[in-house]
């Protein structure tokens, strides 16, 4: 028998108390609690097979500083010396051996290293004095020449009425823990993640006596404390499995009691509170010599966590999978240069292309109708250009694998890359022929339905003219009325409708909804004046000077028209009194803005050039209105209307009185195409 197992056997004998205590300080491979003490008893072969599976090196000595064992590793890479060397002999001992074998070891850093034993054999010595444990950071040259930084953990174990029999030392290899370990180590929390907080179950179940025993994290993985699992039978040891892996548990060790080796499994466990917590199973079976199976040894690891996540991985993929089967549009993404990283949803639905053409030969822009290519350029040139998140939408034609035309609709959005990672654009393309079709189809019956409005408001507005010319008509006819100033105000009332009607001719005629061609209008317009107030013999003659291609929607053509009509009929009926030629003179046209669009701020410049000036001027070299006639102020109806609608199109009218009479009109407004 050798040392170490007679030394367990006498402590066995002596009923040694608080080996427990004694063995934390191995690390999470060892027990952490009091059951360690029954396993030392019943398997001295099992506590060394332990201490030899370890990777940590572990010694252990008598009261006295003597030897008693070391594992496997301790012997190999620390002593450099077999265990047999090593037993028996105390540090300093041990020491001049490793010496004698190493010379190179002697000294490490310019430090004597049989000092540094001395001071560590002090430290052992007034440690068995008083009991306890103590931990430390230890630098040296191991026997297989590398320097190494250890942490050691040495713990004092006593017999049932305390006294102090032995210390065990763990060595911990440290050397390449980073600086978050070594501040745990320095705030003293690193006892505790080797130890208590490993969250590990350590097991054993011997095929001999059919018992198995659980210690580590027992009590903080599953609520029951360790003494609860020692020497328990397999059929209690399966009453905490979940009943739908029970069956498959047992296979599993069926399978391992037959082939040995290591295994792996997973399943769910019952704990105290009655809910189940996800373990993998991680042993060996260890064989005879025989072949025959044994023993098995294992560590448990609560997985729950990862298993739930896993579990919300796998449900999210399927919901994700799920809704780009049945999305209707494209979901993608692209990296800065708009090159797509990945096209899913209705892609070849709406293209024809599949997701792996796109990804080899086929570009977005390919399928791109070149009329709209420059747009599309456009908005992700904006997309680069503007910093943060931001978005732009657009609508283009497409020509899908087939040729077919087809309407989409894309939303884009650029996501600022984080870390130095380049932005990315992500968004959705949805097909909206149906729709632009249906607007299409909208807009027509719209236009035809407007068409014929106007065609009705011109019908009527005709009738009411009528009807005012029937009535003045009557007037002087059967001289119902003497006042010739009431007869002269239904003629006036009749060219004002006439100036409206004729808008809604121009419109319903040229097809138009709601926008005019203002300058056909007023020739037409002035025509009809002339015609209605010809002035016998006179030779009155129309000069025009209008600007083509000027469109008003109706709310500035209808005020625009009625001022024309107050002005040129004023002119026809009151200019030209007593002479027998005359020239009426209009004038349309654009106004220059450039120079008030070079005096604006840049933010400005867009809202200057999205409205456009336009400048309207009536004249006529006859007799011109009094001075002593107030524009603002007249008694003329005419004029006071001329006012109201200046001001109702927040524009500027400006009046001369020289050679006749000069009105000038100045509006600003958004010029339709």
């Amino acid at each position: 028998m050798s040392e170490s197992n007679k030394v367990l056997k006498k402590s066995k004998c002596d009923n040694v108390k608080g080996t427990s205590g004694a063995f934390q300080a191995l690390g999470p491979e060892v027990f952490e609690n009091p059951g360690a003490t029954s396993v030392l008893h019943e398997n001295d072969f099992f506590v060394k097979t332990i201490l030899d599976a370890m990777v940590n090196p572990v010694c252990y000595k008598d009261k006295n500083g003597v030897y008693l064992g070391v594992n496997e590793i301790f012997a190999r890479q620390i002593a450099g010396l077999p265990e047999k060397e090593i037993v028996g002999s105390t540090l300093l001992e041990g020491a001049l051996k490793v010496v004698e074998k190493f010379p190179e070891r002697a000294f490490l850093e310019g430090e004597s290293l049989l000092e540094c034993v001395k001071e560590w054999e002090r430290d052992d010595i007034e440690l068995l004095k008083k009991g306890g444990k103590h931990t430390r950071e230890y630098k040296g040259i191991c026997a297989d020449g590398v320097r190494r930084v250890f942490l050691v953990n040495k713990s004092t174990f006593s017999n049932e009425i305390g006294e102090v029999r032995g210390l065990i030392t763990v060595l911990q290899d440290i050397t390449d823990r980073d600086e978050v370990q070594r501040t745990l180590r320095e705030k003293g929390k690193k006892y505790r993640f080797i130890t208590e907080q490993t969250e590990l179950i350590i097991y054993e179940f011997d095929f001999e006596s059919n018992t198995g025993n659980l210690d580590g994290a027992v009590e903080e993985v599953t609520g029951y404390f360790a003494k609860d699992f020692q020497s328990i039978p397999p059929q209690v040891w399966m009453g905490y499995l979940h009943p739908e892996e029970l069956d498959q548990v047992n296979e599993n060790v069926t399978k391992i009691q037959k082939e040995g080796g290591k295994y792996r499994q997973e399943f769910r466990f019952r704990k105290k509170d009655g809910t189940y917590f996800y373990a993998e199973d991680r042993g060996v079976c260890l064989l005879d010599e025989s072949g025959r199976p044994y023993k098995l040894l294992g560590i448990i690891k609560d997985v729950t966590e990862r298993k739930l996540a896993h579990e919300r991985i796998q449900k999210s993929e399927e919901r994700y999978r799920s809704f780009i089967e049945n999305f209707k549009g494209i979901a993608f993404q692209a990296d800065e240069n708009f090159v797509p990283n990945f096209l899913h949803g209705a892609l070849e639905a709406i293209t024809g292309y599949t997701e792996e053409e796109f990804m080899s030969r086929v570009q977005w822009k390919d399928v791109i109708d070149p009329k709209y290519l420059p747009l599309v350029i456009e908005e992700e040139n904006k997309l680069r250009k503007i910093p943060g998140v931001f978005t732009v939408e657009m609508e283009y034609r497409i020509r899908d694998k087939r040729g077919e035309t087809k309407w989409v609709h894309e939303t884009c959005q650029k996501i600022p890359g984080r870390a130095g990672k380049p932005e990315i654009h992500q968004g959705v393309i949805y097909d909206i022929t149906e729709r632009k079709r249906a607007e299409e189809t909208l807009a027509k019956v719209d236009a035809a339905r407007k068409k014929e409005i106007h065609h009705r408001i011109k019908n009527n507005l005709q009738v009411i003219s009528s009807l005012l010319d029937l009535q003045a008509e009557n007037f002087s006819k059967h001289q119902v009325c003497k006042t010739p100033e009431v007869v002269e105000a239904f003629k006036e009332s009749q060219d004002r409708v006439i100036s409206i009607a004729l808008i809604h001719e121009e419109l319903h005629e040229n097809g138009e909804t709601d926008t005019l061609d203002f300058s056909p209008y007023l020739e037409k317009l002035v025509d009809t004046l002339f015609q209605t107030y010809r002035l016998g013999n006179a030779r009155i003659t129309l000069k025009k000077e209008l600007e083509k291609n000027i469109f008003f929607d109706m709310d500035v053509a209808v005020p625009l028209g009625l001022i024309v009509n107050e002005l040129v009929s004023n002119s026809l009926k009151h200019a030209f009194s007593g002479r027998d030629s005359g020239e009426i003179y209009i004038k349309l046209c654009r106004e220059n803005n450039s120079e008030h669009v070079v005096g604006l701020c840049a933010e400005n410049i867009t809202q200057a050039r999205r409205e456009t000036g336009f400048i309207l001027t009536i004249s006529d070299n006859g007799t011109g209105i009094s001075d002593n006639i107030d524009m603002e102020n007249s008694d003329s109806l005419g004029l006071q209307l001329v006012n109201i609608l200046v001001e109702q199109l927040e524009g500027e009218m400006e009046v001369k009185r020289e050679k006749g009479t000069e009105f000038t009109i100045k509006i600003s407004t958004a010029e339709k195409e």
